[in-house]
């Protein structure tokens, strides 16, 4: 999937009607969950551009893609509330093992194979990238660790060598924080309708 933008056009090339639908309802990278429809939306690609106003914000374009979905494809959804497994990031028995952030440096994520770098990150942006695609978890990741504030921390884990600490044990043992696994309500976005053949332009 190829995405680019200009002022005042959008342009996405050989996307999902997936991936379009969670851009216009602002579903994060990585958390699929949150969007319930049938699985060819996932396989079926387009090409679309979207053109607006310059200088028009982001929640606008969103709704106006939401539009043109409608319009175009017939889509029509609706929110429920399911209860789904879930990892709960909570403090471990030894306490937190974080550097509280005290420097000007911005905020950093930095990832590499098996190690990522954070910088002047709150728990709850370490629980958001939990959920996302770089780890490879099959739920998503919710912060009950009630820790406020930023935090500098590394992580180094092995997802290839069984010798090595996995994800789970690194987050415990360099982190002095765990996951646990437990059943939460969500919100979803559900499909009700929706067409495999758009609207001629």
């Amino acid at each position: 999937m190829g995405t680019g933008g200009s002022a005042g056009r959008l342009t996405f090339d050989n996307i999902s009607l997936r991936d379009c639908i969670t851009f216009a309802y602002g579903i994060p990278d990585g958390r699929d969950y949150e969007l319930s429809g049938p699985d060819w939306l996932a396989d079926e690609m387009f090409d679309i551009v979207a053109t607006f106003r310059p200088g028009t914000a982001a929640p606008a374009i969103r709704a106006m893609t939401q539009q043109m979905l409608a319009s175009r494809f017939g889509l029509q959804v609706h929110y429920e509330t399911k209860e789904l497994q879930t990892y709960v990031l909570t403090v471990a028995k030894g306490g937190p093992k974080l550097k509280a952030h005290t420097s000007a440096e911005e905020g950093a994520f930095i990832h590499s194979e098996d190690r990522v770098v954070f910088r002047a990150f709150s728990i709850g942006g370490l629980a958001s990238r939990l959920s996302g695609p770089a780890f490879h978890l099959d739920r998503p990741v919710v912060d009950h660790t009630d820790l406020k504030g930023s935090y500098d921390f590394t992580l180094n884990w092995s997802a290839r060598d069984p010798a090595g600490p996995s994800l789970f044990t690194a987050i415990e043992e360099q982190l002095g924080l765990r996951l646990a696994t437990e059943k939460l309500p969500a919100r979803i976005l559900m499909v009700d309708n929706v067409n495999r053949t758009p609207t001629p332009n």
